[in-house]
């Protein structure tokens, strides 16, 4: 299976937005169709462009010079005609994390390189450059019906069609995708050139890039320098290339200029970029079920882990530099939730959304032919949310406590790959010199690398108790419960036991142990042992209703198509699913409540309010520091003389925008998007016209942290600056 699949498996497909919540400028729209469907409201905002120079298939346009990152993470945008490439720090936190050590601690100092032969590779990086989109939509239907035959609840999508039609269209040096937009109403295949040697170049200290961390993630004002420099690399033809030293810089179809002009309140601004995905077609009962159980439950289990790494890496520079990804990458979706709990309560959204439901009611019921195709599609609705509804929490808490709670079991489930491979062999024994056993450990030397025994430990003492305590009693599994029977509830204690009996939890006994890898130490091992009969016990209770889930995944597909036909007459936003897609809009701050405004930019001087002396979130390294206080902001400085951060816009964008850039009406960068504000939280289930905001890094900014604080002027060199 190719990766672009992989990811498409794990992704949310895309919905339909609800008409009585929908505004003139929302929705993250298919820039395909941008010419036809929204080209009149982007010149109403300022746009200077023809649709032609956005958007083409024939001549570069814009659309080449924006690139997906590892199939969709984030968005990153060609800058120079040496194939630099820019994206935001925060999406390159991991790749600086592993090649941070306590010598070259990249996270706190930055990097960058001052030539090309300084540039370092990092295996695994991938970029996507969108090439065509084709409409197969009376294809992928007619092979649908022969392959998906009648059945009691309908499929819109399946995989086996999906390779179908990319086999068929495969064009040799691409990777193609299938892509179902609207619950089926339309079938796109995405064309990709796929280049896999990518380079870093500049990253800017933490303290830049990450300013302000957790306490200021997801608000406005932020002074975030969010941004980092790649180098993609092909053959000596340009072309795609695993990496070799023999790899040359390539030559981007198309470059973006930056702008050195800066933005006013009122300017237009776009995004393009590979937003990951949103559920705004969400059904009352579905919002009511995500802030009533699912978010409360990672709130509880991540709040819990987060408290934990944040004072072993506070207490302990080599365990920070082993955690900041791990952290960053919890913080972030918590903060997220708790944000998105919030506004989706006070914004009423299930309540808008149930009213859109009796519309619709009354509108199925109004025609007899309605009526026998949509049947009591609401009612049949609610009762598979009102089945799942015991099972949730169970769920949630078994995800976030054990999947994804303490390493050593991530590192089980990672061990049960093996275990599968024996008893499909139908062996006992594993060889330790085979290509499994190489890969696993491979796999092992990053994981240890990133690992620390006392943390885990804590971790886990903590996170599982949270378990046991909160699914249902009739969801925990009985040996779970015996096992703290045995221990008398002594977390602690139970803790350092399964610690010191498990293979898995230090390097050396799990090296030691696939010298002589068997199913007997498998079975006899407490860690592995915890972890398979959580798994199955969570795979028993989703088996349990997965027929409700299939029906509640069809009624949901006929719910889409009704609200279709209901609103035939108006062009209605599609949720994102990490294609590339276009927002529009104006630069401008708000109002969040009564006597509070926001200015639309933040500028420089926000560092020295916010800067505190040793504080992880809010101290600065002394270089910085130093190059903040002398003032000297040079050609960066607005015509106020200020050195300008950040500033505020009503575009409408997600997860996988972060790195976009964000473009004038000429099609120039005047910034990255990073972020949202607090009050857009609810974004990905309703988007609300006076508040949500997209957050962005001013390139000028950008541009003085390259000159003036680095003196990067081998990179300054390669960018095409509009004064």
């Amino acid at each position: 299976m190719s990766p672009i699949r992989q990811i498409k498996s794990l992704l949310l497909v895309l919905c339909l937005a609800f008409p009585t919540l929908s505004f003139a400028d929302e929705g993250m729209w298919l820039v395909q169709l941008m010419a036809q469907t929204n080209y009149k409201a982007m010149k109403s905002h300022g746009l200077k462009l023809k649709a032609s120079q956005i958007y083409n298939e024939e001549q570069p346009s814009i659309k080449d010079a924006i690139v997906a990152i590892d199939y969709g993470t984030c968005t990153g945008s060609m800058i120079s005609r040496q194939g630099l490439m820019i994206t935001n720090h925060h999406c390159a936190y991991n790749d600086i994390q592993k090649l941070s050590s306590l010598e070259h601690d990249y996270l706190r100092n930055g990097f960058w390189a001052k030539s090309q032969s300084e540039e370092i590779p990092l295996p695994g990086k991938v970029v996507l450059f969108l090439d065509r989109v084709i409409d197969v939509t009376d294809e992928y239907r007619e092979e649908l019906k022969k392959h998906a035959p009648e059945r009691e609840y309908p499929i819109y999508s399946m995989r086996k069609v999906n390779f179908m039609l990319e086999k068929r269209y495969a064009k040799e040096g691409y990777e193609v995708s299938c892509n179902a937009i609207m619950k089926g109403d339309k079938y796109y295949l995405y064309f990709y050139r796929i280049f896999k040697d990518v380079r870093l170049v500049f990253a800017p200290p933490t303290c830049f890039g990450a300013f302000g961390k957790d306490t200021d993630n997801w608000t406005w004002p932020q002074h975030k320098g969010d941004f980092t420099m790649y180098r993609v690399y092909g053959d000596k033809d340009g072309n795609p290339a695993e990496y070799s030293p023999a790899n040359t810089p390539i030559t981007p179809r198309y470059v973006l200029p930056v702008s050195m002009k800066g933005v006013k309140e009122g300017d237009y601004a776009m995004i393009m970029g590979y937003p990951y995905t949103t559920s705004r077609y969400t059904p009352s009962w579905g919002v009511s079920e995500k802030i009533g159980r699912s978010n409360p439950a990672m709130i509880k289990v991540r709040t819990k882990k987060l408290d934990i790494l944040n004072e072993a890496m506070n207490a302990d520079p080599e365990v920070n530099i082993k955690y900041a990804y791990k952290a960053f990458s919890i913080s972030n979706p918590w903060k997220f939730t708790i944000g998105e709990s919030e506004y989706v309560k006070r914004y009423q959204v299930a309540a808008l959304k149930a009213e859109e439901e009796q519309r619709l009611d009354r509108w199925i019921k109004a025609d007899p032919d309605r009526l026998a195709r949509y049947g009591n599609l609401l009612e049949e609705l609610k009762n598979t949310y009102d089945i799942t509804a015991p099972y949730i929490s169970s769920d949630v808490y078994y995800k976030e406590a054990i999947v994804n709670g303490a390493d050593i079991m991530r590192l089980a489930m990672r061990v049960r790959g093996l275990e599968s491979s024996m008893l499909r062999e139908k062996v006992t024994t594993l060889d330790p010199k085979n290509t499994q056993c190489d890969g696993f450990r491979d796999y092992c030397e990053k994981y240890f690398k990133d690992y620390d025994e006392a943390t885990d430990k804590k971790v886990f003492a903590a996170l599982f108790p949270l378990y046991v305590k909160n699914v249902n009693p009739e969801h925990l599994p009985a040996e779970v419960a015996n096992l703290v029977r045995e221990y008398n509830g002594d977390y602690t204690r139970l803790t350092d036991s399964l610690y010191a009996r498990s293979f898995l939890a230090n390097q050396e006994r799990l090296y030691a142990a696939l010298e002589n890898f068997n199913l007997e130490l498998l079975a006899n091992d407490p860690v592995y042992s915890l972890s398979r009969i959580t798994r199955e016990t969570n795979q028993n209770l989703r088996d349990g209703i997965r027929d409700n889930e299939k029906k509640n995944a069809y009624l949901r597909t006929l719910y889409t198509r009704a609200l279709l036909e209901m609103n035939r007459d108006k062009t209605l936003p599609p949720d994102a699913n990490s294609t590339m897609r276009i927002t529009y809009g104006n630069i401008g701050g708000y109002s969040p409540k009564d006597g509070v405004t926001y200015s639309y930019r933040a500028s420089i001087n926000g560092y020295n309010e916010k800067y505190v002396k040793d504080d992880p979130e809010f101290d600065l390294t002394p270089e910085v520091l130093a190059a903040i206080r002398t003032g000297n902001w040079g050609r960066y400085a607005d015509k106020d003389g200020k050195l300008y951060t950040s500033f505020a816009c009503n575009l409408d964008i997600t997860g996988g925008n972060s790195g976009s850039p964000v473009l004038n009406a000429k099609g120039e960068i005047i910034g990255l998007a990073y972020d949202g504000n607090w009050e857009s939280m609810a974004g990905d289930l309703y988007f609300h016209p006076d508040y949500n905001k997209s957050i962005c890094v001013d390139i000028r900014f950008v541009l003085w942290i390259l000159d003036n604080y680095a003196g990067a002027t081998n990179i300054l060199k390669e960018i095409s600056i509009v004064e």
